[in-house]
């Protein structure tokens, strides 16, 4: 019922929409894609040879409403190709990668002279980030590739409704009111796939049993909110913002009993609060974006239910300066990320956090486009090297040649190190 429900809802607002008016305008976009990756390290195999159907379906109604959506098809030959095995690619792994149909986004919208105004399965992007999200919360993410997939792919849609208030003010400025009963987790990638997350091992000669997860669902109570001011002062583009939801990763709760290591995933809410701001000062850009998450639930070590989770306050900050000179990008960026009143039994460190840099060009009147991301985790001491190149053969086709290189024995990016990857993408939009 739960996978059914946003659907439901969106046959139901179409339903409502076309009683009161018919449709002037249709169009449809989207397009077909090759994604084909290969494993270059560890036990060297095909990752995925994704072949995808994009459809973008878009309609105007004579009432003033419109109807936007995307959705995502794709068959993944490479788990027929690649032989099963017991490990990292059994017949319910395979299950998972090798078909899917996403709906990313499916709602109504209406335009009035100080409002807009949504309804449906939505993406909703907030903050200033590049790669790693604070404030960009409101949609989950789909992790079965870790988080190499672009954003645009990833992001869960979630049912929400939407309003945008443009005041009439001295300046330019918007509200953006959000409630969300669609409260959804994020999707790992299945256990024992080597986009799996490490876990750690019980102590030895203790069994583990794993007991139902409890998360959040389709239901008011389960329900989450949001508010969002955006402004433009004296060139500055700046935001305040406000989400009480869930956390989208699980906590696990454990339980030791004699010989037995109970287990349990369960869901947090928390709040968040924070803003974004940036600037642009000649060739260079400042942006940056601070979140504070009030009781967010954080592992620590323990032996019951009731000590193996603590909720904590953690302060989470970006500052990044791009700058861009003769078809030249750079942009260094760092994350930091602060728990308050850490202590010993708390199983992630007191200060963490990550900087990343982007280097992108092009050439050929801008139909070759290199781009190089770095990302390193300076508390575990991974890395991640993303190089990749993009040809434009005309408006509709483009191909991309690139590779994903781990580094580091253990951590968040350290953990993948035998899932170095090359791959080779083509695209036809339409």
């Amino acid at each position: 019922m739960r996978a059914l429900a946003p659907l439901i809802v969106f046959v139901a607002l179409l339903a409502t929409a076309h009683t009161a008016a018919h449709a002037t305008t249709w169009t449809m976009h989207g397009g077909l894609k090759n994604e084909s990756a290969y494993f270059i390290s560890g036990i060297k195999r095909w990752d995925k040879i994704q072949n995808r159907l994009e459809l973008k379906p878009e309609a105007v109604f004579d009432n003033g409403w419109q109807f936007r959506s995307r959705a995502l098809l794709w068959y993944d030959a490479a788990m027929d190709l690649e032989a099963t095995n017991q490990s990292d690619l059994t017949p319910g792994i395979k299950q998972h990668y090798r078909t899917a149909t996403q709906i990313k986004e499916a709602y109504l919208l209406y335009e009035g002279d100080a409002f807009d105004f949504r309804l449906g399965q939505q993406q909703i992007i907030w903050g200033k980030t590049d790669g790693l999200r604070m404030l960009d919360i409101v949609n989950p993410l789909d992790m079965r590739e870790f988080i190499l997939d672009d954003f645009l792919d990833s992001r869960i849609g979630v049912v929400a409704a939407r309003l945008n208030w443009y005041p009439d003010s001295d300046i330019e400025q918007e509200v953006e009111l959000l409630v969300t009963p669609d409260a959804k987790p994020a999707q790992p990638a299945p256990a024992g796939s080597r986009w799996a997350m490490t876990t750690p091992s019980p102590p030895p000669g203790v069994v583990v049993q794993q007991l139902a997860p409890e998360q959040p669902n389709w239901s008011a109570k389960n329900s989450e909110a949001g508010i969002a001011w955006r402004a433009n002062i004296h060139g500055w583009d700046l935001s305040a913002n406000y989400y009480y939801g869930w956390k989208d990763t699980p906590n696990a709760l454990r339980n030791l009993l004699p010989g037995v290591m109970q287990i349990q995933l369960k869901h947090f809410r928390m709040h968040t609060l924070g803003g974004s701001f940036s600037n642009a000062f000649g060739a260079y850009v400042l942006r940056g974006e601070v979140a504070v998450n009030l009781r967010e639930g954080i592992d620590a070590r323990g032996t019951t239910f009731a000590d193996t989770v603590q909720r904590k306050r953690t302060f989470n900050a970006a500052l990044a300066v791009e700058w861009h000179q003769y078809n030249w990008t750079v942009t260094p960026q760092l994350f930091i990320r602060h728990i308050h009143s850490w202590n010993p039994a708390l199983l992630e460190p007191k200060d963490s956090g990550f900087w990343t840099l982007r280097i992108a060009t092009d050439f050929m009147h801008e139909k070759l486009k290199p781009e190089l991301i770095l990302l390193a985790d300076w508390a575990a001491g991974g890395w991640l090297a993303r190089p990749k190149a993009s040809y434009e053969w005309n408006d509709q086709i483009t191909t991309t040649v690139g590779a994903d290189i781990f580094g580091g024995n253990h951590g968040f990016l350290g953990q993948f190190t035998n899932n170095d990857r090359i791959y080779l993408e083509n695209e036809y939009s339409f």
